[in-house]
């Protein structure tokens, strides 16, 4: 009984599974809560960060007004052109100019005017040079008083911002951001004064503290061309990869030097872009204390849901025990061979169900085999329906109730696009697709009969009306032919008998099926072909005289494809529209071509297993499934037998041009070469041969002798010291002006010119050598 415990314990399990699932389901949620929770966190981080940069958008507007007031007042501008001390009484009224400007609610710390024609500062309060203010009124971070004015009073600026720094004045040191802009406005080269103005550091910093996690992020204002120009961790300088990762304004996640970061950016209006980095684990800090209290309920929730899982389970078991232990008690030691509870009570209740199933269950199991056997035998002629009583129908579960009848053969030609690969199991599917497809369309009116791998009969029993049989017969095959070839892809032959009556028929129609189907060769492959087509068809004989075949022949050994296609053509259309061939007679012919294709390749000593990679042309063309799948395959029989043919064809041109082409070579200083004797030689006719030399090197015979002539001239005009006329002589022309005439219009120049030449370019090389 020990050993039969399983169940408990798979009881158990399943309740464990039960308690799993919601757990499991919770864990999710409280996944995607937490993401929410931290994208919304994030989005908060953000939108503060956008309200701190539209109030410093606001204030960036007083430093234009600011600008504005200052560039365009007169009494101001009146002080660029005159020296310092000059009219006492300007710089007085220009300080009082300034004592009035407004400048808003304070975002602008302090600003004063640089007038460079008397390096003098000017400020609402007061007016002094530049070394007295910059070295004990306002000293600007730790810039001697020139530092300043290269820094801050030197080329043109318009609003340019500098990094904060600290400004020492009678007060304690603030820190600041200098704002320049040089006057007049939109002058390049003459620029008069500058105006700063600097905004108070912790202004900006006040306005961050409303962010969360100010205290721990690290916070960076920039001005339009990415200038760090504020700073909360008091480096200046953006660290790697968060520029890059700030282009965009908004927020996300990225690692920076090894730890995870959640950056913000945003830039305003006026250029300044402000961004905040915080550490993720900051974000995460509040998550991850729910986070421990959540694991702790789901660590209890676990706990406590096995030990009730295993209480259920131990009562849902009670039961079960029980009913085994009065089993055992029946059984006795037969009981231990199950291998748990359940499968105990099972096996004792089929044992006690088998015996009485057992003989009815082998009659089940065989009576598709004899049914099967019976209407083979049925179909091959081998029954006498006489000696037949319909207990013996009703044992096989055959029933025949009209009296016409008639077979149809289904062969499948073409499977390829259904199957994956040409094995066993592949044709099994497609056996079994086409028995339910005939089936289903035959709605009982008969049966169906594996015949051969890829053929199936049709035993169909229909109306004792003959013009309802040939309906019903008509609906089933072309049924059955669209289906299979749109759904399934497959070709089929279809053939069928006449339809006859009594059951002992079925012989005789088969009989017809399959002389139907043999016409498959005549009518090709996806056909569909009745009895009554062919039944009183004679037997004519095909189309292929001597003459043709002669052709064909001809055409082959000559290589000439184009023809030989055109003449397999003529004869496939010929032998099929001139009337019904019977398959007997297009046997027949497909055995004649084949037979005239083989007296060629074995006249030309062309191995035809070579030709196909291995293959008998015979088997090839053979096993094709109808006549004109049969003169596809002997046309590209042809085609290769004709390109074998071109292929010697040409190099036995090539090897004759090069023969013509050595026998010039070697005759050229004879006088008695030309066309004529060239074709002597070789024996054949010499417009042949002038045509063929043409053709093969685009120069006649007399210019390609000519031109070898000139070669020889101008070598024995290169090494030797003979006259014009010898040269010319040796050459076989008569004198030399015929030479000296073809010389030039062969080389442009004539003989004496181009010995002239070539001994001066030989004494120029070897004067140049012995130097």
């Amino acid at each position: 009984m020990g050993k039969r415990k399983r169940v408990f314990w798979t009881l158990w399990l399943s309740y464990i599974v039960i308690l799993v699932i919601p757990i499991t389901i919770s864990i999710y949620l409280y996944s995607t809560i937490k993401n929410v929770m931290i994208d919304n966190a994030s989005r908060s981080n953000f939108a503060m960060l956008e309200q701190v940069r539209q109030v410093i958008d606001s204030h960036m507007e007083e430093i234009d007004q600011l600008i504005v007031q200052i560039s365009s007042h007169p009494k101001l501008q009146a002080l660029w052109n005159i020296d310092e001390g000059e009219d006492y009484i300007l710089y007085t009224e220009a300080v009082a100019t300034l004592k009035n400007i407004r400048f808003g609610n304070g975002f602008i710390e302090d600003f004063y005017v640089h007038y460079k024609n008397g390096d003098t500062i000017l400020k609402p309060a007061f007016k002094t040079n530049a070394e007295t203010y910059f070295s004990k009124v306002s000293q600007y971070g730790s810039y001697t008083t020139e530092e300043v004015k290269e820094k801050l009073l030197s080329g043109y600026h318009f609003k340019s911002f500098m990094p904060s720094e600290a400004i020492y004045g009678e007060t304690s040191p603030k820190n600041a951001i200098a704002t320049v802009v040089s006057l007049p406005l939109g002058e390049l080269q003459n620029i008069r004064s500058t105006l700063v103005m600097l905004i108070d550091e912790q202004q900006i910093f006040d306005l961050l503290k409303q962010i969360e996690w100010v205290n721990r992020a690290s916070m960076y204002v920039l001005d339009h061309t990415g200038k760090v120009l504020l700073s909360s961790t008091g480096e200046y300088v953006l660290p790697e990869g968060v520029m890059e990762q700030a282009a965009v304004s908004g927020y996300h996640s990225f690692v920076l030097n090894g730890e995870e970061m959640m950056l913000s950016s945003t830039k305003g209006t006026k250029g300044w872009q402000f961004i905040s980095l915080v550490p993720k684990e900051v974000v995460l800090q509040p998550i991850t204390n729910i986070t421990y209290g959540v694991i702790s309920l789901f660590g209890i929730a676990v706990l406590i849901g096995t030990l009730v899982a295993y209480w259920m389970a131990y009562r849902s078991y009670g039961p079960i025990r029980d009913m085994v232990t009065v089993l055992v008690k029946g059984k006795g030691k037969a009981a231990e061979v199950a291998v748990n509870e359940y499968d105990f009570i099972k096996s004792s209740i089929k044992n006690n169900m088998e015996e009485k199933e057992k003989l009815r269950l082998m009659l089940a199991d065989h009576a598709p085999v004899v049914l099967a056997h019976f209407l083979n035998r049925l179909l091959n002629g081998q029954i006498e329906s006489e000696q037949l009583e319909q207990s013996d129908l009703e044992f096989m579960g055959l029933s025949l109730p009209y009296r016409l009848n008639c077979v149809i053969l289904v062969t499948c030609d073409d499977s390829s696009q259904f199957r994956k690969e040409d094995s066993e199991r592949e044709w099994a599917l497609v056996r079994f697709i086409l028995l339910n497809l005939c089936g289903e369309l035959m709605e009982g009116k008969g049966y169906v009969v594996e015949t051969k791998r890829n053929q199936l009969a049709l035993m169909v029993n229909m109306s004792d009306n003959a013009e309802e049989a040939v309906q019903l017969r008509e609906a089933i095959i072309t049924d059955l032919k669209k289906v299979t070839e749109d759904r399934f892809r497959m070709k089929i032959t279809i053939a069928s008998s006449m339809l006859h009556q009594g059951m002992e028929s079925f012989g005789k129609c088969y009989t017809e099926a399959t002389s139907a189907l043999d016409y498959k060769i005549v009518h090709g492959i996806g056909s569909i072909i009745y009895y009554e087509q062919i039944k009183d068809l004679e037997h004519s004989y095909y189309y292929y005289p001597m003459e043709e075949e002669v052709r064909l022949i001809n055409y082959l050994k000559n290589g000439n494809y184009d023809e030989a296609e055109r003449l397999l053509d003529m004869l496939y259309e010929k032998n099929k529209t001139a009337g019904e061939l019977t398959s007997e007679m297009g046997k027949f012919l497909i055995f004649d071509l084949l037979s005239t294709v083989i007296k060629v390749m074995e006249a030309l000593k062309i191995d035809g297993r070579q030709l196909l990679h291995g293959i008998d042309p015979i088997h090839s063309i053979m096993d094709g499934a109808s006549m004109q799948e049969m003169i596809i395959r002997t046309k590209q029989l042809c085609k290769l037998i004709c390109a074998r043919v071109e292929d010697a064809r040409q190099e036995q041109l090539d090897e004759f041009n090069e023969q013509i082409k050595e026998y010039i070579s070697s005759h050229i200083l004879d006088d008695s070469l030309s066309l004529t004797s060239i074709a002597d030689h070789f024996n054949m006719n010499s417009q042949y041969i002038s045509s063929y030399f043409k053709k093969q090197n685009d120069v006649n015979v007399s210019e390609f002798i000519t031109a070898k002539r000139m070669e020889e001239a101008k070598l024995m005009l290169r090494h030797s010291d003979w006259s014009v006329m010898q040269i010319a002589l040796k050459i076989c022309y008569a004198n030399d002006i015929g030479f000296i005439r073809a010389f030039k219009k062969y080389e442009g120049i004539t003989p004496g010119k181009y010995r002239e030449m070539v001994r001066n370019l030989a004494d120029q090389e070897s004067g140049t050598s012995e130097r």
